[in-house]
């Protein structure tokens, strides 16, 4: 079939290209509609790119345009336009570094990270501006590839330190190990964000409740995540840490409807997985399967990871959760994607190579309670209970960030363990499972 179509394509002449190009631009200028900021500022450069004598930068910030509202939204149709205003550009005024730094962060937003990677290492050939070097790091980042990425953001931090080389020098400061710093380096980048920036603002926020929340500091996390939603109401990541910090303090009917409103407004996996079980916590049993099935259904295509930790979780589905787990490490090889793996492996009875995979997951000493609340269950299934025991003590403090039934198997587990661990507030014990 590609032979055909890479045939197809080689012999379409010039005024078919055109077309195309023609198509494209058509697309992009589409009426839109909406009152939000974003939305006008589409409008606004819609307009110009419409003009007799559009020049490539109109074209160029059209498509900057389309990636602010997928950011605002999670609707990737629109990181679709974005790249369409990037082959508009490349078929109208010839390849220019700038189509391709926006033809990358695009392909980078729909997990193409090896394609993003190329793209960034042909602009930190080419130019070498701060932004190209950050691409570069996020694509390496998604990858696993920590060294190469941490190289790329020293050298963007060195040419422009700001807000957007703070938060991803926090991202890696957690990602090695050093949880402090990572919130440290996160409240610089909320100080450095522009106050004209909602959005920008509302996601550094959103960022730091979490942080606030792998470290217990559940109150914080709250008053960040209250700040980000004040800046952004419905601004989904913002919605859904002021839900999962509710959890935290005990208050399951507020958190269950802000996180209705967070799923509502983005139907992923993640934000699907923390409502329905919130909603088991609250004894809402049907409407919780009722999610649960759009999240099996619909999981795979939005977000294969977290469908397979899911399916792991729940305990069936076993062989689509690793075949999922397996499909993403080919693409994304950081330490998640390895304990997605580890987790499925453990569900389908391989204990031996869910204890490789878990290793790789552990080997940049993230301090995360899901990857700790894994490796213990995968040690107890290879009979290492004093190991075990070892993991779920350092997944404990941590614990805020798990999801209800998560955190309740947790509690189970410290209850159980040689010297238990009492007066934890992971005492959702019998926690109802279908």
């Amino acid at each position: 079939m590609f032979t055909s179509l890479f045939r197809f394509l080689a012999g379409l002449s010039v005024a078919s290209l055109a077309i195309a190009s023609e198509l494209d631009r058509e697309i992009i200028l589409a009426p839109h509609r909406g009152a939000a900021r974003e939305d006008v500022e589409i409008r606004a450069r819609q307009e110009r790119a419409a003009a007799p004598r559009a020049k490539a930068d109109d074209f160029e910030q059209l498509g900057w345009a389309f990636v602010a509202k997928a950011r605002r939204t999670l609707d990737p149709g629109y990181y679709k336009l974005a790249e369409k205003a990037a082959d508009v550009i490349d078929a109208r005024f010839g390849v220019r570094a700038e189509s391709r730094l926006l033809r990358g962060h695009v392909l980078h937003n729909v997990h193409r990270f090896r394609e993003a990677e190329a793209m960034a290492r042909q602009l930190v050939g080419q130019r070498g501006l701060p932004e190209d070097f950050a691409l570069l790091s996020d694509a390496l980042l998604e990858q696993g590839n920590l060294g190469e990425a941490i190289q790329a953001l020293q050298r963007m931090v060195d040419l422009k330190p700001g807000m957007e080389a703070y938060s991803r020098i926090a991202q890696v400061r957690w990602l090695k190990g050093d949880l402090g710093a990572a919130i440290s380096a996160m409240e610089t980048a909320v100080r450095a964000t522009s106050p004209r920036d909602a959005e920008a603002s509302a996601w550094t926020l959103a960022r730091l409740a979490g942080f606030y929340l792998h470290a217990g500091r559940i109150e914080p996390a709250l008053n960040a995540a209250d700040a980000a939603v004040g800046l952004a109401a419905n601004f989904p990541p913002a919605l859904l840490a002021r839900g999962r910090a509710l959890l935290g303090l005990g208050k399951n009917a507020t958190a269950a409807s802000v996180l209705a409103r967070a799923a509502d407004l983005n139907p992923f996996p993640e934000y699907q997985w923390w409502l329905a079980d919130t909603l088991r916590l609250a004894g809402r049993t049907g409407e919780a399967t009722r999610i649960e099935s759009e999240l099996r259904a619909r999981g795979a295509q939005a977000d294969p990871r977290t469908l397979a930790l899911f399916l792991a979780t729940r305990g069936d589905a076993a062989t689509d959760a690793v075949r999922l787990a397996r499909d993403e490490l080919a693409n994304r090889g950081d330490v998640f994607t390895h304990d997605a793996l580890a987790w499925a492996l453990a569900a389908s009875g391989d204990a031996a190579a869910a204890d490789a995979e878990m290793r790789a997951a552990l080997a940049e000493r993230t301090q995360d309670a899901r990857l700790f609340w894994h490796a213990g269950e995968i040690a107890l299934a290879r009979g290492a209970t004093m190991e075990a025991d070892e993991f779920f003590r350092k997944a404990r403090p941590l614990a805020a960030t798990l999801t209800p039934s998560e955190r309740g198997r947790l509690g189970d587990r410290l209850q159980a363990a040689v010297a238990p661990v009492q007066g934890t507030f992971l005492t959702q014990k019998n926690y109802p499972l279908p």
